[in-house]
């Protein structure tokens, strides 16, 4: 089902939610690759965090939230009121390619992206900074319900579980709850999309292409 929605690509899977009359829970466009990749799809291991002032001299959640990664799941981190400040770099990406994520969505900052780049690991951020989190940004659970960015809305929850799919027209959540919903919704829409867009390439007017087939 997940392989099924990455061949979709967010932009179908978010018209399938307007069709249902839900919106989609897209993420802020600032959320973007560190390199050109062809995309990834998961289900969410959720970690949230908050800005401190501390002298701590390390952030054991962090590295317990990574230590606890199946393989295949997409690490969401929601960096909440983050700023100027990375949720990771080098090594903890290392950990968590060991671990087979397969993907990293980062609502917030990372660091060493010229290493990051060079991996395999496929990597969505918010921003790009050389200052470490240590003593400004801390952990503080993982796999519970989170708050990110949102594009459509200033804040979209992601569940523990929910599918996300990122491309390059950018990140969708599927929340898993709407999962078998959707995959029977994209199979009609993609049987629609692909007659309409030979019907066009053969030179169907666009008006009598949405006569016929109500979307384009």
């Amino acid at each position: 089902m997940t392989d099924a929605l990455l061949e979709a690509g967010s932009a179908v899977i978010a018209d399938v939610f307007d069709s249902m009359g839900r919106l989609p829970s897209v993420l802020v466009e600032t959320i973007t690759p560190i390199k050109p990749d062809g995309g990834f799809v998961g289900p969410a291991f959720t970690i949230s965090g908050m800005s401190v002032t501390s002298s701590e001299s390390g952030d054991r959640a962090k590295l317990a939230a990574i230590d606890a990664m199946p393989p295949g799941v997409v690490p969401v981190w929601a960096g909440g009121d983050i700023r100027g400040v990375c949720c990771f770099g080098d090594l903890l990406a290392e950990a968590m390619y060991a671990r087979g994520c397969a993907g990293v969505v980062v609502d917030g900052g990372i660091r060493d992206v010229e290493y990051l780049r060079e991996m395999d690991l496929l990597i969505r951020a918010r921003y790009r900074t050389p200052a470490q989190a240590i003593g400004r940004w801390k952990v503080t659970a993982h796999q519970v319900p989170v708050q990110v960015r949102g594009a459509l809305q200033d804040w979209v929850t992601v569940n523990p579980g929910d599918i996300v799919v990122a491309d390059e027209d950018g990140v969708v959540i599927v929340p898993v709850a709407d999962l078998s919903a959707v995959e029977e919704q994209i199979r009609a829409w993609s049987t629609t999309e692909a007659e309409s867009r030979s019907a066009i390439r053969n030179g169907m007017p666009l008006l009598a292409a949405l006569d016929r087939f109500g979307h384009l």
